[in-house]
């Protein structure tokens, strides 16, 4: 694959931090207070991530560029915006266009790639469509000094502001399933799972973890880097220090009788790929981790919902039942390498609602 594209890039601008900072609770495990030398802080990079972006996501980017140490955009829209290109280069933003050649986990892998060449010490993943509270990076850079050179990734606690409600954080022994209490002076918690908006990969962490499998393109993407990082005993933590406010999936809510229920309305392709890659997860680490279950019983939840409320059912159900069958023998990578003649059928009308990349 030839190498990505990406803007000139500018010497990088340290920003102006004071030598010595106040000693403060960071939620580290310990929940210590420490004393932070200038020259212990972490280089605190990030990667964000676009698809088809609109003002109001682009305007977001560049205001995010004045609080983080070095940032980087990789843009998985398929035709390069030369005006992007311009408007980032005017405001010291490195741009990537990777044109969706490997869906969201070929992007996340150019983006750490190149911020770890640059010199960072610990990068977060950032997602079009979340809004970062203005004390990420300071409170994330004292998280990461904290824990120093250790592989680790951490991340806040997620809002859906669609639902209005925050995400579970969830801790398991190998079986049972527990529920972390994330009140605001809990501490950082150890946590099984970390979506990838939001979550900071340290360098060490992601030397020893390796890239985002990119055979898997888009979906649980994320999940399967958590699991291999749990076997690698590398710790995961959730900060309830943060919340990044962020929007899963194009969720309406419907009401049947008594019962209110939650449809993600992902298109077909997309209903393909959580299938095939649910079933690719249980393979792998289902004997060992029998928690990862979880994921094939939400495919097996989604198709009690399409059948019952959502739109483009027959694209959506077939979309399932071949993500099942080639999740079962392996048949990965883009859509359009796996079932040419799938996306031949249902490319121009049923099921295209949703955003891919």
């Amino acid at each position: 694959m030839s190498a990505p594209a990406t803007s000139r890039r500018r010497p990088r601008r340290r920003r102006n931090r004071p030598d010595r900072l106040k000693e403060r609770n960071v939620g580290n495990v310990g929940a210590v207070c420490i004393r932070i030398e200038r020259d212990q802080m972490t280089t605190l990079g990030a990667v964000v991530v676009l698809f088809h972006p609109t003002a109001e996501q682009i305007a977001r980017v560049v205001e995010l560029r004045r609080r983080c140490d070095d940032l980087i955009v990789v843009d998985n829209t398929p035709q390069p915006d030369i005006r992007l290109a311009i408007l980032f280069e005017e405001h010291d933003i490195v741009l990537i266009n990777e044109g969706n050649k490997n869906g969201i986990a070929g992007a996340h892998n150019r983006g750490l790639t190149s911020q770890f060449d640059r010199g960072a010490d610990a990068v977060t993943l950032i997602d079009q469509d979340s809004v970062i509270p203005d004390n990420y990076f300071p409170v994330m850079r004292e998280i990461c000094t904290t824990l120093a050179s250790q592989p680790f990734m951490v991340g806040p606690r997620i809002f859906d502001e669609v639902v209005q409600e925050y995400l579970p954080v969830l801790e398991n022994n190998g079986i049972v399933v527990r529920r972390l209490d994330m009140h605001d002076d809990a501490g950082m918690q150890r946590c099984v799972f970390l979506i990838s908006s939001g979550c900071v990969i340290s360098r060490a962490a992601f030397a020893k973890l390796g890239p985002f499998d990119e055979k898997l393109f888009i979906d649980h993407v994320d999940i399967e880097y958590c699991f291999r990082a749990r076997v690698h005993n590398i710790p995961l933590y959730a900060t309830p220090a943060l919340t990044l406010s962020h929007r899963i999936g194009d969720l309406s809510r419907h009401k049947l009788g008594p019962f209110e229920m939650m449809t993600l309305n992902h298109p077909w392709y997309r209903r393909y790929y959580s299938a095939r890659n649910a079933v690719q997860l249980l393979l792998r680490y289902g004997r060992r981790y029998p928690i990862v279950f979880i994921a094939n019983l939400l495919t097996l939840r989604e198709i009690f919902y399409i059948a019952l409320l959502e739109d483009a059912k027959l694209a959506k159900l077939t979309g399932i039942l071949l993500g099942i069958v080639d999740g079962l023998s392996g048949r990965l990578g883009p859509i359009e390498h796996a079932r040419p003649r799938l996306v031949a059928r249902f490319a121009h009308g049923a099921g295209r609602r949703g955003k891919r990349g």
